[in-house]
């Protein structure tokens, strides 16, 4: 697909200006302005998107569905200095507070503000801000730029979402802590912002949501266009809630996405992987990747993990590749690849599903959450018979479970974990020279959960405050 090139700082000067005649003659003949509703959604598309790497995709490496494959004798790539990717994600891999400054090369990345996901995610939010200051005057309909503005909204939301969730405490822990700066508009400010609470950024992003499922409703569905339609908005506002611990809101949310079309479809009559996208009718809206721009072959799936998918169950059958020397970690193929990517970011039906029966279970509506639960097994395992739960803590125990099988390596554990409670994990990392394998622990409620700032982060913006992650003792293997 071919966009044209917009510069998004011209947008603002091009109006502000007037339409100066002298102005147009000096821009650079390279860029297009805007004009039409057309050139704002590929504005939009090209700018205020999730470009094809997830800037969050650095948390796969810190959660506990991974493991260093220490069996394959992943040493034998470090003398590949400067490019070995074990040494490389190290400092990640083991929650060390210096993570933001470099990496496990000793290679300085905290004075590249342009590279931090902070900074990437911004960049698209700039995107998204240009849109929605300036599409209303575009050339179009009514409904076009209803449209694009529903888009621009559900999307910026979306990226306050990540942010808030790599930055910021959980909500349902600290909603008065410390969130992400909110910056709701394209025009240049003088003052640096100040950091918003997790509970201002929360209550933006609902707001965003629920604006663009307002103007995107009565609108015909599109869908397999790579646009966020408006399932897509319900069931993000779905998952909003359930970080949120608003319950009912969760529930309704969901139901909306089915009333609206949403489906989970049955997979146990697959035969291969890559279901992750638009051929799947679950998947209403997919964007970019979140777990192959990282080296799978060393940090693969854990054994752990992998053991907990029955032999029946068309996830772990199909949606790992198992190498014929059984030393080697197994590889996902449950993404779509596309040459060397792999989009493995979606927001599909089965998340309305699994959000809809954890929220059923704390509203202790237990027969409703075993419904939920019951249908999505018999859709993923092969010959599924229905169990009967009737204890809370056990079915609740289940439904997250089953989630996390479901979404593995599509970017939900990490924040999952953190609103869990933030539990303690363990990771072995295998040293050079010796080889000695040592056990790296987070610790519950580990201040790392809430990742800190790179210094050039700090130094560009002098309100933002530093996170308590960022002065911790360096982390000892054991």
């Amino acid at each position: 697909m071919k966009y044209k090139f917009f510069a998004i700082p011209m947008i603002a000067a091009t109006l502000a200006l007037g339409g100066c005649s002298k102005f147009l003659e000096e821009k650079s003949q390279s860029d297009v302005i805007p004009k039409t509703v057309v050139d704002f959604r590929e504005l939009l598309l090209g700018s205020g998107y999730p470009g094809k790497t997830n800037p969050a995709a650095m948390v796969y490496l810190m959660d506990d569905d991974v493991d260093l494959n220490c069996e394959s004798g992943v040493s034998s790539g470090y003398p590949i200095v400067g490019t070995d990717p074990v040494k490389e994600d190290y400092l990640l891999y083991t929650w060390q507070p210096r993570q933001a400054e470099e990496n496990g090369l000793g290679i300085r990345i905290g004075d590249q503000a342009g590279s931090t996901a902070y900074f990437k995610v911004y960049e698209r939010i700039k995107g998204c801000n240009a849109v929605l200051d300036y599409v209303d005057d575009a050339i179009g309909t009514r409904e076009e730029k209803d449209r694009v503005k529903a888009e621009a909204l559900a999307v910026r939301a979306f990226h306050y979402f990540t942010l808030v969730n790599l930055y910021g405490d959980p909500y349902n822990q600290n909603p008065t802590g410390p969130g992400v700066p909110l910056k709701m508009t394209s025009s240049v400010e003088a003052d640096s912002p100040a950091r918003n609470t997790v509970a201002e950024v929360y209550d933006a992003i609902v707001k965003d949501l629920d604006e663009a499922a307002r103007l995107m409703d009565p609108l015909p569905i599109v869908r397999k266009d790579f646009h966020i339609n408006q399932p897509a908005i319900h069931i993000l506002l779905s998952r909003v809630y359930l970080h949120m611990e608003k319950w009912e809101d969760c529930v309704a949310e969901a139901d909306k996405a089915f009333a609206l079309g949403a489906t989970v479809p049955d997979l146990t009559n697959i035969t291969a992987g890559r279901w992750i996208s638009y051929d799947n009718a679950e998947v209403e809206w997919m964007t970019g990747s979140t777990y192959q721009e990282y080296n799978q072959t060393d940090y693969a799936p854990s054994r752990q993990f992998m053991a907990s998918f029955g032999a029946d169950d068309v996830r772990g059958k199909f949606g790992f590749s198992r190498p014929s020397n059984s030393e080697n970690s197994p590889l996902l193929t449950k993404f779509l690849t596309n040459g060397t990517e792999a989009i493995s970011q979606a927001v599909r039906a089965s998340e309305a599903m699994m959000n809809r029966a954890e929220a059923y279970v704390q509203l202790n509506k237990l027969g409703d959450a075993l419904k939920d639960l019951n249908a999505m097994r018999r859709r993923r395992i092969i010959g599924y018979a229905d169990v009967s739960i009737g204890d809370k803590a056990v079915l609740l125990a289940e439904v997250r479970e089953e989630r996390r099988k479901e979404f593995c390596y599509e970017g939900f554990r990490w924040f999952d974990l953190r609103r869990y409670g933030r539990p303690s994990i363990t990771h072995r990392y295998q040293h050079e020279p010796t080889e000695q394998i040592l056990q790296y622990t987070l610790k519950e409620k580990d201040p790392a959960y809430t990742l800190p700032f790179p210094s050039s982060l700090l130094l560009r913006n002098p309100k933002l405050t530093q996170n308590p992650s960022a002065s911790i003792p360096n982390r000892v293997g054991q």
